[in-house]
């Protein structure tokens, strides 16, 4: 059965075109920023541990001082400004070159902000401006769209990064933040704006007594240690360290761009919520097998699967997650007065996840080497398993 075929609105468009385009510096920031870091630093482990953990207690710190303008004021202002605010890191690369490595936490909370004055906000339009019985067809599409953007961008970053310079790409990234720019303008003001502030510790009692709620924050918690940004670090991290260059780094991440993006289409064109556990079960096993055979037989070929079902079963894995996530807030569960309290606590999880692992990561860097990284992947992806098996068991709360 194919998913409905509910038409997606003017603004739900506009927000997938923002969110493919991000996919350009998230990627810069993120894969290529890592490699540059591994190639700059001495002990570049620890760099990126230390880069990771400042970032996401910096976003997570963010989401609850932006709580109360989100909830009352236009959330769309706070978009266009996180939008814009990319060409602070994109300066900063542009006017310290090689010498940002000297920078890490201070460039870390520069990006923290930044990301927590997109996604904030993000979450909550996706949630007002796409209905429920569309929120599969936009998740296929997000992913559709954003794994096209991955296809292309990566091996053009690692080009133009081989021949030219970090900084010179900075600069040409510059022109996307400004077409991302130009898409936010065009997205129309909330419809909702409560007259009252956060109330934390009223939505706390209420998650209290819904184990539904309860269950997605460790959900999110266990993705922000596994899926959500972790495994795709380390993923790039031994890509860079078993293949060199950036140019391969590129190859490989369009390779399985592909692979993920062939799942999106699949996915967004047949997924159906009476389908989710079994492609819950399904993948939730390739995941496990997938990193049982890398580490019992660590090599570039077992790494490549490890890769393909990293970029596949995972994937879903992740996208089921985000769908259950955002219809849980359409719930009624969740009360239009506490919306904004549900995306800051869900966000809380899941950056705590995040630090949990980078804290581990760092641990590894001071005590360890490559050689104790991949032993750290059978955390993480037990962490991905448990994502699959208690997604299962909430698929039934959310209609």
């Amino acid at each position: 059965m194919s998913a409905p075929d509910t038409k997606l609105t003017r603004d739900a468009k506009l927000l997938l075109a923002s969110l493919a385009l991000k996919e350009v510096p998230v990627l810069f920031m993120g894969a290529f920023f890592v490699s540059f870091i591994m190639q700059n630093s001495a002990s570049e482990m620890v760099s990126i541990s230390l880069y990771n953990i400042f970032l996401h207690i910096i976003v997570l710190v963010a989401y609850f001082l932006l709580a109360n303008w989100i909830k009352r004021k236009d959330r769309v202002v706070v978009f266009r400004a996180g939008v814009a605010s990319d060409m602070f890191f994109l300066s900063a690369i542009v006017f310290l070159g090689e010498a940002v490595v000297g920078y890490i936490i201070p460039l870390s909370i520069m990006v923290g902000i930044t990301a927590a004055m997109y996604w904030a906000p993000l979450h909550y339009l996706v949630a007002e401006k796409v209905p429920a019985d569309s929120m599969t067809r936009f998740t296929g599409y997000r992913a559709l769209f954003g794994g096209l953007t991955k296809i292309v961008a990566p091996i053009a970053l690692g080009i133009f990064i081989t021949l030219g310079s970090y900084e010179e790409v900075a600069k040409a990234l510059m022109a996307v933040c400004l077409i991302k720019f130009s898409i936010a303008m065009f997205i129309k003001p909330s419809t909702y704006r409560s007259p009252n502030g956060p109330d934390f510790k009223g939505f706390w009692r209420c998650t209290m007594r819904h184990t539904a709620i309860a269950k997605m924050f460790v959900i999110e918690m266990l993705r922000g240690i596994s899926l959500s940004a972790p495994l795709g670090t380390i993923i790039t991290m031994y890509t860079v360290y078993m293949f060199k260059t950036d140019f391969k780094l590129g190859m490989f991440t369009t390779i399985f761009a592909a692979f993920s993006l062939a799942t999106a289409f699949l996915f967004s064109r047949f997924g159906s919520r009476a389908m989710f556990p079994r492609i819950l079960a399904i993948s939730t096993l390739a995941v496990f097998g997938g990193v049982a055979l890398f580490v019992s037989k660590p090599m570039a070929a077992t790494f490549l699967i490890y890769n393909f079902v990293y970029a596949t079963a995972a994937a879903l894995l992740d996208k089921i997650a985000l769908i259950n996530f955002y219809n849980l807030s359409k719930s009624s569960y969740i009360t239009k007065e506490h919306k904004v309290e549900y995306f800051v606590f869900r966000d809380a999880a899941l950056n705590t996840g995040r630090i949990i692992s980078f804290v581990g990561l760092l641990l590894i860097g001071i005590y360890g080497g490559y050689e104790w990284l991949r032993w750290y992947l059978i955390p993480l992806t037990l962490a991905a398993v448990f994502v699959g098996y208690l997604s299962i068991g909430i698929n039934k709360h959310i209609k």
